[in-house]
């Protein structure tokens, strides 16, 4: 029962799984699948002995080639037990096939119980030992022979896979792990920009509040005097009309509620930017005391005056002064000792102010930069936009644009600002490239491995020209440069003691569709040619 619930609870994982991959991965497994089997099944026909495959040797090739279509898919959920069954089912076909190889890289990228991947490792080195020995023609290797090459298979096709794998997969996760925390970070760097932005609407609300407490308070004063102006005076005939004071009580008290009901409305969508401190309006008029109280530390400062001065709206005179008064801040904390210039220039549709500095001593210390932060926000409730940053001449600069009679903009998402996210998607699909990238490299170079393994051993043939020129009675010695060593195929001693060596034969002596070749044999006798006669060998 354990082992069926066992069962149950992997199927319904894997098909889990497969409902929620991608249409390119479904499309990757079952080509996977089919390539394995068709692997497997065809080097169980090669391997096995005899020309003609019996009828057990091709049912033991169609079920290893069946097994890859179970062994794959179970390799996602369980890829140690695939590794075990997919190098006992390899057996047949000489112990390591491309099926074992997959599934040892998904053991390195995917298990985590190391006692368990050590067993499944070990299992698969006895099932690749037991594939080369029951080969026949690997028999006459000895034991010794056998287990090297073993050994040498189950290392370049089981242990190397899974150790490639498991570094792709830590490398992964760490890269996983730091952009989680890259994530987190900027997370965090929006929200702390969050937080200046609303401390300054606060800001500005509470100076808006105190502009705004004023005007009420002239409308009530206004509207008593209306009123005690009209008890005291007679009443008026119909004809006469109002008095003139009444006249300039009314107009006053209109001038001044239109002007209340402007900063209630500021005030209304500088808190609905986000939906308490405490503070006081500033204005450009106070530019000169701030910047007099700047030039006592000792600090060159220039003020400029252009144009004509124009009728501002409250967000945008605060605006305005706080730029002078966060640029001669910064600039007196970094740039200590430089000479300031400060401009406030009125073109003619909009403002601008401009607080530059030369290089001075550096500040010492934290800065959070939450203050430009701030500052622009600040703006850009005003209608206006905040630049910044340093000068080629040397220095720094901070400036603002704003326009006359703008309106409060309306909101932005500070949550969507900045593109990081798309830059981790980037990353992962170099990512995802890269890896491809590496694994044709190693299929490559495996590839490239084999085929010199394949081709090196081959010996370079005699040309016939070289054979018709060697003469019986020709010195040993005198045909070494003649008869290399790359080009000798075999070497006997006949029983009335000659010495004799095979050499490859020309190509154009070969046959075209025959199960031999012609070879070149020349016997010695006390290093002494004492014959040449041309040979066939059987079976190459």
């Amino acid at each position: 029962m354990a082992a069926l619930r066992a069962v149950t609870r992997t199927l319904a994982t894997w098909w889990k799984a497969v409902r929620g991959a991608s249409a390119g991965r479904v499309v990757y497994e079952c080509g996977l699948v089919l390539l394995c089997s068709a692997v497997n099944f065809s080097a169980v026909i090669i391997w096995s002995p005899g020309e003609t495959p019996t009828a057990a040797q091709v049912l033991a090739a169609i079920g290893a080639g069946l097994s890859s279509l179970i062994l794959v898919p179970l390799r996602l959920t369980r890829p140690v037990t695939a590794l075990v069954l997919g190098s006992l089912a390899s057996i047949p076909a000489g112990g390591i096939t491309l099926l074992v190889a997959v599934l040892s890289a998904s053991t390195g990228y995917r298990a985590k119980k190391p006692l368990a991947i050590v067993g499944g490792y070990l299992i698969a080195l006895a099932a690749s030992l037991a594939g080369i020995l029951l080969q026949p023609e690997n028999q006459e290797l000895g034991r010794g022979g056998a287990v090297l090459i073993a050994v040498t298979t189950f290392a370049s096709f089981a242990v190397l896979p899974g150790a490639i794998a498991a570094m792709i997969a830590q490398r992964r996760l760490l890269v996983m792990t730091m952009h989680q925390r890259n994530l987190e970070l900027h997370q965090e760097r929006l929200l702390v920009a969050g937080q200046a932005q609303a401390r300054e609407r606060n800001r500005i609300a509470a100076e808006l509040h105190d502009s705004l407490g004023h005007r009420l308070t002239l409308i009530s004063l206004y509207a008593g005097g209306l009123a005690q102006s009209e008890t005291q005076s007679a009443t008026p005939t119909p004809a006469s009309g109002p008095t003139s004071s009444s006249t300039q009580a009314v107009g006053l008290l209109r001038d001044t509620s239109a002007q209340a009901m402007g900063e209630l409305r500021q005030i209304l969508k500088v808190l609905h930017q986000d939906e308490s401190v405490t503070g006081s309006a500033r204005t450009l008029g106070e530019v000169e005391q701030t910047v007099t109280a700047a030039r006592q530390t000792g600090t060159p400062i220039e003020l400029v005056r252009v144009g004509e001065p124009r009728p501002l709206t409250l967000l945008a005179e605060h605006a305005a002064f706080r730029v002078v008064q966060e640029g001669l801040t910064n600039a007196l904390k970094h740039a200590s000792g430089a000479a300031v210039r400060v401009e406030v220039r009125y073109e003619d549709d909009a403002l601008f102010v401009e607080v530059r500095n030369l290089d001075g001593r550096p500040h010492v210390g934290p800065s959070s930069g939450q203050g430009l932060l701030g500052l622009a926000e600040r703006v850009r409730l005003a209608g206006g936009v905040l630049s910044h940053g340093p000068v080629d001449a040397g220095g720094f600069r901070l400036g603002a644009m704003l326009p006359y009679g703008a309106d409060v903009p309306t909101p932005v998402r500070t949550a969507e600002t900045g593109d990081f996210p798309q830059d981790i998607r980037r990353s992962s699909r170099r990512q995802r490239i890269g890896l491809v990238a590496v694994i044709a490299a190693l299929v490559l170079s495996l590839g490239s491995c084999i085929g010199a393994v394949v081709t090196i051993p081959a010996p370079m043939p005699v040309d016939i020209g070289v054979y018709r020129s060697i003469r019986v009675g020709d010195d040993q010695d005198r045909l070494r440069h003649l008869l290399t060593d790359d080009q000798k195929v075999s070497a006997r001693v006949t029983e009335n003691g000659e010495r004799c060596e095979t050499y490859a034969g020309d190509i154009s002596e070969q046959p075209d569709y025959e199960d031999y070749e012609i070879n070149y044999e020349f016997c010695y006798e006390d290093d002494v040619l004492v014959s040449k006669q041309r040979v066939r060998t059987e079976g190459t």
